[in-house]
């Protein structure tokens, strides 16, 4: 494991004036906690803004850490955050978490099936002109389809698994697999139990079946692994960044080849991250 991404987490709460502003202020401490963390740690670690910072940092010898922001909540209703964040060095923002913001429709607790508001469509507008990444985890299935609509850019799922085989709001279907890969973008695995299996605790064996159905339905160019360890994540046979190498085990047995390997573990990814921070 050479890179993350850490992001600051931002629980869906009320969108008052006085909650936006704290959820901002929030935003910005745990993205200063992170920054003084990897400071602390500079001879082994780094942070990366760009994925060829990735590469510089890896030819060095050290680990690379990137930054994120899950939950669009963080930016308040002042669109002036989106480029503030992304000169802070935050490279992708999921547009909500669980619950409705001023952004869009959330996949949970979003009986009014809304979908990306006309502040959000904003919102996505100036992530694409920042070099943001659009990140649609968490997004309800009418803001899934807004966002693909709206964005110039290629937008990602960060962690996402197959509603075919484990039947969850938070899961994407097949025609959502098909219209994310036409326009370029990618969705990862969640290594989530409860998005992998209805039933029972899943296993790496449940991923494994997850993404190949994903690489069926969307090709190879537009797969990859969002773990989620920090935020419930972890199956039995990946239950921490220390066991990842036996899902490379796995993929070597389902026979993919070096090259789809390197696609799936994040080679997609920053792809689209690539194109997205391109002038």
């Amino acid at each position: 494991l050479d890179a993350t991404i850490m992001v600051a987490y931002l629980k869906q709460l009320e969108r008052t004036d006085e909650a936006l502003s704290a959820a901002t202020a929030k935003a910005d401490r745990i993205l200063n906690e992170i920054e003084e963390m990897v400071a602390k740690n500079c001879t082994t670690v780094d942070i990366a803004y760009t994925p060829a910072d990735l590469s510089r940092l890896k030819k060095a010898g050290k680990k690379a850490v990137m930054l994120g922001i899950e939950n669009g909540y963080a930016i308040g209703k002042d669109i002036t955050n989106v480029e503030r964040f992304r000169h802070r060095g935050v490279v992708y923002m999921t547009l909500c978490h669980n619950g409705n913001n001023d952004i869009c429709g959330s996949a949970r607790y979003n009986e009014e099936e809304l979908g990306v508001s006309t502040f959000g469509e904003q919102v996505i507008k100036e992530m694409n002109r920042v070099g943001m990444m659009v990140d649609i985890s968490h997004a309800g299935e009418k803001s899934f389809y807004d966002a693909l609509e709206i964005s110039r850019k290629p937008i990602v799922a960060s962690h996402s698994s197959a509603r075919a085989l484990c039947d969850h709001p938070r899961n994407l279907t097949d025609d959502q697999l098909k219209a994310l890969a036409a326009k370029g973008g990618v969705a990862q695995v969640c290594m989530y139990s409860g998005f992998l299996r209805k039933n029972g605790e899943a296993t790496i064996k449940d991923a494994i079946e997850h993404l190949n159905h994903m690489v069926n339905v969307m090709g190879i160019e537009h797969v990859g692994i969002g773990t989620d360890f920090d935020g419930d994540g972890g199956i039995t046979g990946c239950a921490s960044a220390s066991e990842l190498i036996n899902f490379t085990r796995r993929l070597l047995l389902e026979r993919y080849s070096g090259e789809s390997i390197r696609l799936i573990w994040g080679g997609n990814f920053l792809r689209v991250m690539e194109e997205v921070q391109r002038k």
